[in-house]
């Protein structure tokens, strides 16, 4: 036989402490000797708890089959007093989910005390400006179906054993993409996962390089936040020589995204830097930045592959990241490096340990595997070739210069930092050109656009707002 129903006449203590599945207690009188109906008691207790903060806006209430038999009430009675404050807009309801306390009530802080919990983070929210600097923006791959699809299968898996370098399915994962979208030929061994490039650049800086850094002049800005403490010393990639390299122990260079245009390397450069580099006893550090551009014209070997093929191969280190193609938020990347710096790192990290959540690690791998990022570079190809339509159909842009993957618009010092700060006050973000020099010398002013960043009838609305600013200042 099925236990009984409670009923109402049922005897119940005045005052019944219920825990919550959150371990949160909430305190219910019930008054069984006055006139109030016990329903209309139940609804002014919970607006009661409402108003002291002991349940707090979003969160859930007990369900009413387990509050009835705590209160010793029937079933009825609590469904009663819930649909009440569902009408009041205490409380909502949805299909499959438990009723909670309506989330656009005003939140109030719970009588216990400033203790009694932490703030709350924030949900993602929209972005409300149009980001086109390189290295920014794009679209949210956080809200794409295979990439939430391959987070979620993570969730189920067993990563195994914990491999300081990067968990095993991760590192083969990896070593398959660059197969196929590279033509990289890497043994999975010789790939240490990092939380990003510059992570990476760190750990190589502490444990393989002395001496002096070299920098591309102009050169990307981004990795030399992170070599702050060494000597940076501008270098030409395009007419080296044997005095340049006198105090240098590495070279920093970015053969797939020159700054400033976005211009790939070509290959007859990257042969003799890579000449050079070999005579100089200089490491080569090869960032692979901005993946995407290489995906809109010929693909040229990387120079580690360039270095492993050659009779007398220069010491070169790959250094890759996903935070382009995906977001920063996600930081995560990889060093590819072999022979005995490669076991160098390969101890600092074991000793330092993983870079990044394991977990994470699953999911960038079955990212990988499922084909999800190559599907996302096949859509930034689509976004660059729209961009260039955008172009050819926008008109003249004062000062434009367009030879590779960004938009250079060169101005006046002056002109350009009033005009980057007037384009953020209209929610348009875009680099200097300037910060892209290591010396004082030459240094050129003006903007720096990523015009793939963003959907081809926003590229069109920020252009024109670019014009209209640039016709203004001309006329001042």
């Amino acid at each position: 036989m099925s236990p009984a129903q409670p009923t109402d006449s049922a005897a119940a203590p005045p005052d019944v402490v219920l825990p919550r599945a959150d371990g949160i207690a909430l305190s219910i009188a019930i008054d069984r000797e006055t006139s109030t109906p016990l329903p209309d008691q139940l609804v002014a207790e919970i607006r009661r708890l409402i108003a002291a903060g002991a349940v707090r806006p979003g969160e859930p209430v007990p369900a009413s089959r387990r509050l009835a038999a705590h209160l010793h009430v029937s079933r009825g009675t609590v469904e009663t007093a819930y649909a009440q404050l569902v009408v009041e807009g205490f409380l909502i309801t949805a299909e499959r989910s438990a009723t909670r306390v309506n989330p656009e009530l005003p939140s109030t802080p719970r009588a216990s005390g400033p203790q009694s919990r932490p703030p709350q983070v924030p949900r993602r929210r929209l972005r409300s400006f149009v980001d086109l600097r390189p290295g920014f923006g794009g679209d949210n791959p956080l809200q794409e179906p295979a990439f939430r699809r391959a987070w979620r299968d993570s969730l189920d898996l067993d990563p195994g054993p914990i491999d300081a370098l990067g968990q095993p399915q991760a590192r083969w994962a990896i070593a398959d993409h660059l197969r196929l979208t590279r033509g990289m030929s890497v043994d999975p061994d010789d790939i240490i996962l990092t939380s990003g490039s510059r992570d990476g650049l760190r750990l190589l800086l502490t444990t393989g390089v002395d001496g002096a850094i070299g920098v591309e002049n102009p050169g990307f800005p981004g990795l030399r936040q992170a070599m702050t403490d060494r000597e940076l010393i501008p270098i030409d990639t395009a007419h080296l020589s044997g005095a340049a390299s006198a105090h240098l122990g590495a070279v920093v260079v970015t053969p797939n995204h020159q700054f400033p245009h976005g211009t790939t390397m070509p290959i007859d450069q990257r042969v003799r830097l890579l000449e050079w580099a070999q005579a100089a006893g200089v490491i080569v550090i090869e960032d692979d930045y901005d993946s995407e551009a290489r995906y809109a014209r010929t693909v040229v070997p990387t120079l580690y592959d360039l270095a492993v093929s050659t009779d007398a191969p220069a010491q070169v280190v790959h250094i890759g990241t996903f935070s382009t193609l995906l977001t920063s938020a996600v930081s995560t990347g990889y060093i590819i490096a072999h022979g005995e710096l490669g076991k160098r790192l390969s101890r600092m990290r074991t000793a330092l340990g993983p870079a990044f959540s394991p977990v994470m690690q699953s999911a960038i791998a079955a990212y990988l595997t499922s084909g999800g990022l190559r599907r996302r570079i096949s859509r930034g190809r689509r976004r660059i070739r729209a961009a260039e339509a955008v172009l050819a159909q926008i008109g003249e842009v004062p000062g434009l210069v367009h030879e590779g993957r960004t938009l250079v618009i060169e101005t006046s010092a002056h002109t350009a930092a009033r005009l980057r700060t007037d384009l953020a006050e209209r929610g348009i973000l875009v680099a200097s050109l300037a910060a892209g020099w290591s010396a004082d010398s030459d240094v050129r002013h003006g903007i720096v656009i990523a015009h793939s960043n963003v959907e081809a009838t926003v590229l069109r609305q920020a252009l024109e707002t670019v014009q209209s600013m640039l016709s203004e200042a001309d006329h001042r």
